[in-house]
């Protein structure tokens, strides 16, 4: 980052970023690359104006007939159809943006030459690149549209013509979007496969002593507390499940504490009140979107954490940091919501980083037998040493089972000695990195030109 920071902190580049209110991913993966800015820099925050997006995407997340039918929309024939059309009338519904773009140009101290846009949702994505062309030659200045991919998932909303770069997480996600283009005769775009953007905060190596006690916390003989972070998402699906979960691991152990992170929203209202009078749950909240994406920041810059139980939603890519760095946590999987999550999934067991699904099935019947791991399953247990996550069952019961025999076994002990170094036959070891944030900016600064 050092060798292009000055291009970026040039006061006649004005830098904008771009996402929509639908969940926290978008946010996150934002807030990811703003940091990873030199300081001092020209850049500013664009997101959607439609009011109803974080409704709707509440709506379609947690209501089991809405996400049936988004889940039907996402693949085959009707994914084409519905992307057609949805491309249609996004880029014919630009006049708002444009006025707001012209005006963001205008209101510059000093008139830039170049405006780099990164953009981290495909609706706005879109829009913009169906009205750079006009606002480059109204305004006389150069503009640069960056797109990042917040899913190793290639839905064809996501090739946007116009856009100067799309950066993806993957080679397959790369080919299947490409050979997308190809079929529907669209303008040619170029792609970048980088590891996916992780917070620099959540990369910061660990001192020898936090390492020692998030190896500590994940001890099945240890007194030490084990920190476990349950962020809930920006739709808050699982409420359920999560409070049911939190419940049964108390039941199991003392030595669990819970850092849950969410919106106060409405339909988290109850499950926060429910929550706040356990002495074993600490709360961090806040009222909009970007607290609550600050909120987690700072549970992890101020506890060690040593699991996490997610969505495999954008967190899936924590897995890309080692135990041995902040944000290193082992991650457990809730129930996948819509293909993007199921993609996410794929990822990390082509990698390694994830158990294989007949592998998982096993450890979820070892659990329910409470079976204890023998010399013979020596082989599983080397096989850990690469995990940095396992999937849950969807019962909560039958999760905090798992979760206390993994712990009870060493299966936790060996997956925190994970190092995310890739093994020799990786099919893509270059996906693999926790550098995500820097080879973005690398990428987006031969752009910007000399």
């Amino acid at each position: 980052m050092d060798e292009t920071a000055s291009r970026f902190a040039q006061p006649s580049l004005l830098i904008i970023f771009a996402y929509a209110q639908a969940g926290l991913g978008h946010l996150r993966v934002t807030d990811a690359l703003y940091h990873g800015l030199p300081a001092h820099t020209n850049a500013i925050l664009l997101h959607s104006q439609e009011a109803s997006i974080g409704y709707l995407h509440h709506l379609t997340s947690i209501h089991p007939v809405t996400r049936a039918l988004l889940e039907w929309l996402q693949r085959g024939e009707p994914e084409e159809l519905f992307t057609r059309f949805y491309r249609h009338v996004l880029r014919s519904n630009t006049h708002w943006l444009y006025e707001h773009m012209a005006a963001l140009i205008d209101e510059r101290y000093e008139m830039p030459t170049t405006v780099l846009i990164v953009a981290t949702h495909f609706g706005l994505a879109h829009q913009l690149a169906a009205i750079k062309d006009k606002l480059s030659r109204e305004k006389q200045v150069k503009i640069i549209l960056a797109l990042q991919v917040t899913d190793d998932s290639p839905q064809r909303i996501w090739y946007v013509e116009g856009a100067d770069l799309i950066v993806v997480p993957s080679a397959p996600t790369q080919a299947a979007l490409a050979a997308y283009g190809r079929q529907e005769g669209l303008p040619q775009v170029h792609f970048a496969v980088l590891p996916y953007p992780v917070s620099p905060l959540l990369t910061a190596l660990l001192s020898d002593a936090d390492y020692g006690q998030r190896q500590q916390e994940m001890q099945a003989d240890s007194p030490t507390e084990i920190q476990i972070a349950i962020p809930i998402s920006g739709a808050a699906v699982g409420l359920t499940f999560f409070r049911q979960l939190i419940d049964a691991l108390h039941a199991r152990s003392s030595r669990f504490h819970f850092q849950v992170v969410a919106k106060s929203a409405p339909y988290t209202q109850a499950f926060l009140r429910d929550l706040q009078s356990l002495p074993y749950v600490t709360l961090h909240t806040g009222t909009t979107d970007r607290e609550v994406v600050e909120q987690y920041e700072q549970l992890y810059e101020n506890v060690l954490v040593a699991l996490e139980v997610t969505k495999p939603s954008e967190q899936a890519f924590k897995a890309l940091v080692s135990p041995q760095r902040r944000g290193g946590t082992l991650l457990l999987f809730s129930h996948p919501v819509g293909r993007q999550e199921d993609d996410n999934l794929a990822f990390l067991q082509r990698h390694r980083l994830l158990p294989t699904a007949e592998t998982q099935r096993a450890l979820w019947e070892y659990a329910a037998q409470e079976r204890s791991l023998s010399a013979s399953e020596s082989a599983l247990l080397n096989k850990a040493l690469t995990w940095r996550g396992l999937r849950l069952p969807d019962d909560p019961v039958k999760a905090a089972d798992l979760i206390g025999w993994t712990l009870q076994q060493g299966v936790f002990s060996q997956m925190i000695r994970c190092v995310n170094v890739p093994q020799p036959d990786d099919p893509a070891p270059q996906e693999l990195s926790a550098e995500g944030v820097n080879e973005f900016w690398k990428a987006v600064s031969g752009l910007l030109g000399s």
